[in-house]
């Protein structure tokens, strides 16, 4: 039996709409929370990581790619609002390992970044890290 439902949502596009859990992890900046039935109330900032939702019997387990952004739990609604995410099924390998190279070369040859320029770039490593790692254990 399911106990609640989840929507992931990005400036660009709604990620996952009333997907529903029976439990979930999910990456804050203070570290992993499962949320579960009658979870209290949370509003906290996430980390980039990747969300794991639990279906159950009836449902398929899910596992989405998220960086930066919040998550709300209300109720029995797990809303996250991010800046980017992507379910395992939707990423393009190619491309992420392509995003990987460039931004390590970047990163490489930061001679003359500043300190924004650099950050930059490595959340760009640490996202298609991600995505890569997220593919090879759920793709």
């Amino acid at each position: 039996m399911n106990n609640y439902t989840v929507d992931i949502l990005t400036p660009a596009k709604i990620v996952a709409k009333d997907v529903p859990a029976e439990s979930l992890l999910v990456p804050t900046v203070k570290g992993e929370i499962n949320v579960l039935q009658d979870h209290t109330h949370v509003i906290s900032k996430l980390e980039t990581g990747i969300i794991t939702v639990f279906g159950g019997p009836e449902d398929p387990d899910r596992f989405f790619s998220v960086t930066t952004g919040t998550c709300k739990v209300l109720d029995n609604k797990v809303t996250i609002l991010a800046a980017t995410s992507e379910e395992s099924k939707e990423i393009d390998v190619e491309r992420a390992k392509l995003a990987l190279k460039r931004a390590e070369e970047k990163l490489y040859q930061s001679d003359g970044m500043d300190d924004d320029e650099i950050l930059k770039y490595q959340r760009k490593v640490d996202r298609a890290r991600l995505r890569l790692q997220l593919v090879s254990y759920h793709g």
